[in-house]
């Protein structure tokens, strides 16, 4: 997932190591204000979390008992079951490989710095996944590293050097969610405790 945000491979696949390094860049603060600010979920809606590493986002979610998540990654699933217990469920698997009907139907779908480590293929995957379980009114939240006009320095070398290889810009997300639902795309750079582009879609189904 994203250098600075999702998991890693090396010294950053050690689930201590990674939690650490997402306290260093804000990464916690982050997490909860795309939680409160932008997915802003009701206390009895049915959440999807795609791509949930181990479970962070259940932190900032009021209905936990409502929520899913699905990674590809065994170890990050175990370290999740662990540490929530009985207050999500958390299912090991590659997104292509998750049957709607096998997880029912859900109010929201989040995804916190996945899509710019899939190609537009498999990004279609985890869109179309979303858009056949996610009910009508509802909604796919994503962020993810965004490419800008005028970078500030330091954020041109975190971007150039972020482990996700299909980092877009803002009509970049933009087109490629548009086919699956009535798509807003902002752009915010104040998340992190370092200025770090990102972009915010929402997908309304």
């Amino acid at each position: 997932m994203s250098n600075l945000l999702q998991k890693g491979s090396g010294l950053l696949s050690s689930t201590r190591l990674f939690a650490a390094y997402q306290w260093a860049v804000g990464a916690p603060r982050c997490h909860r204000r795309f939680i409160q600010e932008f997915v802003k979920p009701g206390p009895s809606d049915r959440i999807l979390d795609i791509g949930c590493g181990f479970g962070a986002s259940v932190h900032y979610l009021a209905g936990a008992r409502n929520y899913v998540g699905v990674d590809i990654s065994a170890e990050y699933i175990a370290a999740a079951r662990r540490r929530f217990g009985n207050r999500g469920t958390f299912i090991c698997s590659a997104i292509e490989d998750v049957e709607a009907a096998s997880i029912g139907a859900f109010d929201l779908a989040i995804s916190f710095g996945v899509i710019h480590h899939l190609d537009d293929s498999s990004a279609r995957s985890m869109l179309r996944l979303a858009s056949e379980v996610v009910r009508r009114g509802g909604r796919l939240v994503t962020i993810d590293p965004c490419h800008v006009s005028e970078p500030s320095p330091l954020a041109r070398l975190l971007v150039k050097n972020d482990r996700g290889r299909f980092i877009r810009d803002s009509e970049g997300y933009r087109t490629l969610c548009q086919p699956y639902g009535r798509t807003d795309v902002r752009v915010v750079s104040d998340m992190l405790r370092i200025a770090y582009p990102q972009a915010i879609t929402i997908v309304e189904f």
